[in-house]
């Protein structure tokens, strides 16, 4: 099963952007994301906790706690991810093959520039770069 916090946080960072002015109940995110409340709570106090966002309990405006140009894809992903790992390596190898005893260590270097380089483009993309492009992809 495919891990889309990443996208379900970014898609609640952008809907709570767009709709700033208006009643943010869980359920009415949560019915955007074709999931159900509790997930987006969830997700909401993660970015919470890790100040991207702002709420107050029994209110249901939440905001975005910082300017939308500050905020980049990686804050989004720091925020909701336990294990930063974009890919993962089989470990599970043999370990009297000769192949099978070190690929784990060859494919985790690899893994682990593929994920720093991940990380400095998520650096480098803004929440404004993601709202500009639903923006624009809403007109069409």
């Amino acid at each position: 099963m495919a891990n889309t916090q990443l996208s379900d946080a970014t898609h609640i960072m952008v809907y709570i952007a767009l709709h700033d002015d208006e009643n943010l109940k869980s359920d009415r995110i949560a019915s955007s994301l074709n999931t159900d409340a509790t997930l987006v709570r969830r997700i909401m106090g993660k970015l919470k906790k890790h100040g991207l966002l702002v709420s107050t309990r029994g209110v249901a405006r939440p905001t975005i706690a910082h300017d939308v140009r500050q905020i980049t894809l990686k804050d989004i992903y720091l925020a909701v991810t336990t294990k930063r790992n974009l890919l993962n390596v089989d470990t599970n190898t043999s370990d009297t093959c000769s192949v099978g005893t070190v690929i784990p260590k060859v494919m985790d270097h690899y893994y682990q520039e593929i994920q720093s380089s991940a990380e400095a483009r998520m650096d480098k993309i803004s929440l404004q770069n993601i709202i500009d492009d639903v923006q624009m992809y809403q007109e069409k």
